[in-house]
């Protein structure tokens, strides 16, 4: 059996993945993996400006391309990067998080280093991150090979990121250059239960609905969900998290379920229902709209990516996809319900220049989408602003609602456009999440990146006023910053303005069209401090206070 570096062999199976692009910061305790990776002639490193948005880049990949990598140093470095992990584990994007640790005989003697606690204690953060991590391992010569295996057959399947320590001797070990991927399969007996219970809960009701989720999305079962909508007729919504799944032109799409703040047909029809079909659902607060859910969940068919449960009963080890697939398949049903989706967004007016707010900011958006484009939207009050939207085929909207650690989305957007260049990525974030990672464009002009990016500025955290109990609270106030001016500082090719009205918001858009194709554009969008999407109003602690601004 040929013999490889272990190190070599490492970032070999993530290439293998689809990984061509590896996020992070050089440190003395992981040169030779940065080395390793620079050597690697299928790979490329991604220098970044700190270890958090290395993290998030990674993440970013990873959702558009499948897998995705950080490489950090020990202690400082890697403990910069536990809030994006964890973002990772909360929102199940598979990254694996290396990090590069001093020699074993430092580790077994607990020599003092730098990076180190006073008490040294070697195992002390993969001990912090096995709570944020599907799982960890901290190899040496005895185990390096099978862990690396191991982790990333755990990543493959549970679509959740793993932590590898590596000392600096474990990098220049032989091991055998042989992968064995674990075999990930339904059972069937279980599958053909399953299958058949459906259909047949499927054929006695009369107001069959389908409520499609992320989890969908990361298990790879998109197509099927359409294919199966299309086949059957049923009609269908999502929740926030999957608002891209469900081809908005299939003729019973309902749009996104938002409770009963709007959308009323969404919210009475799944009221309603005697039958619901829960795909990859995720039930959390944002995700629910509050959990204004007016349906009993233990009545759901509720199909996970492992297991389904029908009416009480669990059948294990059946995979999202394969049930999907073969209820296609295998079903004759086909509804003749016909309903029609009622939160939409009208098309944009601009019929005299007017002061510019949420309620022509995203219907203009809305247009400038594209069929493919990739759509990245900051945590707090953009992705409500999105919901409405009627979305372009195979566009892809990146969101992490559950986990919510503002200033994500910059660096997301780096992962993002890294992981599939030949795709248009729009970035809308707010200027108060901006500021946390903004130093992230230097790299995105580094590597010659081109996404569009918009950022709302609004004074302030505006999705903590509206949940806190007083608008007007200083600590939700921040520093004022000239942000069309801030991508100059980068000296990098890219298009800057600012648009304070209808009127300069449309031409600038067009004014984008054309130069996205060459470079960074980097639009300032200046509202009202409590100008919101009307949709955010189903969060808001006071929304009597928001309405009438």
């Amino acid at each position: 059996m040929a013999k490889i570096k272990l190190i070599d062999y490492l970032i070999k199976e993530l290439n293998n993945l689809g990984i061509e692009d590896i996020f992070g910061l050089p440190g003395d305790f992981n040169f030779d993996i940065v080395e390793a990776i620079e050597k690697n002639k299928n790979v490329n490193w991604i220098g970044s400006t700190n270890e958090l948005n290395a993290g998030y880049a990674a993440d970013g990949y990873a959702r558009i391309r499948g897998y995705g990598a950080m490489v950090s140093t020990y202690g400082v470095g890697e403990l910069s990067a536990i809030n994006a992990i964890s973002g990772a584990m909360a929102e199940n994007v598979p990254v694996m998080k290396i990090v590069g640790v001093p020699s074993t005989k430092h580790i077994e003697k607990k020599t003092l280093l730098h990076h180190n606690l006073a008490d040294v204690n070697y195992r002390a953060f993969e001990k912090a991150y096995s709570n944020v991590v599907e799982a960890t391992a901290f190899l040496n010569k005895e185990n390096a090979k099978h862990e690396i295996d191991r982790l990333i057959n755990i990543m493959i399947k549970t679509k959740k990121p793993v932590y590898v320590a590596i000392p600096m001797d474990i990098c220049s070990i032989e091991v055998e250059d042989n992968f064995k991927k674990d075999e990930i399969i339904s059972d069937k007996d279980n599958l053909k239960t399953v299958v058949n219970l459906i259909i047949k809960e499927i054929e006695q009701s009369s107001s069959p609905v389908i409520i499609a989720d992320i989890l969908t999305r990361r298990f790879n079962a998109v197509k099927e969900i359409n294919d199966f909508i299309k086949k059957t007729n049923i009609p269908s919504c999502s929740f926030l998290r999957g608002m891209d799944i469900i081809n908005n032109d299939n003729k019973n799409y309902l749009g996104v379920y938002v409770g009963k703040l709007d959308n009323k047909i969404c919210y009475e029809y799944t009221g309603s229902s005697d039958c619901i079909l829960a795909l990859g659902t995720v039930i959390s607060d944002l995700n629910t709209m509050g959990f204004d859910i007016n349906f009993n969940l233990k009545d759901c068919i509720n199909i996970q990516p492992f297991y389904t449960e029908i009416k009480g009963k669990r059948f294990e080890n059946v995979l999202i996809k394969d049930v999907i697939e073969e209820l296609t398949k295998q079903t004759n049903y086909k509804s003749n319900i016909e309903l029609k989706r009622t939160l939409k967004y009208n098309p944009s007016e601009l019929t005299e220049e007017k002061t510019l707010k949420c309620d022509y900011i995203y219907p203009r958006l809305n247009e400038f989408l594209k069929e493919d484009d990739i759509f990245i939207t900051e945590v707090g009050l953009v992705p409500f602003g999105a919901i409405p939207m009627n979305l372009p085929k195979n566009i892809s909207i990146q969101n992490q609602i559950l986990w919510g650690s503002i200033g994500w989305a910059t660096p997301c957007t780096e992962g993002c456009a890294m992981a599939d260049k030949n795709r248009r990525t729009i970035l809308v974030t707010g200027d108060g999440a901006h500021q946390l990672t903004f130093q992230e464009i230097s790299t995105m002009m580094r590597y010659n990146i081109k996404p569009i990016i918009f950022v709302i500025n609004n004074s302030g955290y505006t999705v903590e006023r509206i949940l806190c109990d007083d608008v007007n609270y200083k600590y939700n106030d921040i520093a004022c910053w000239d942000y069309q001016e801030l991508p100059k500082a980068f000296k990098g090719n890219c298009f800057t303005a600012c648009a304070k009205t209808n009127k300069e918001f449309d031409e600038i858009l067009k004014i984008v069209e054309k130069e996205q194709k060459e470079r960074m554009c980097y639009i300032e969008l200046k509202t009202d401090y409590l100008d919101i999407p009307y949709l955010s109003l189903g969060i808001a602690k006071y929304p009597e206070k928001f309405k009438n601004n």
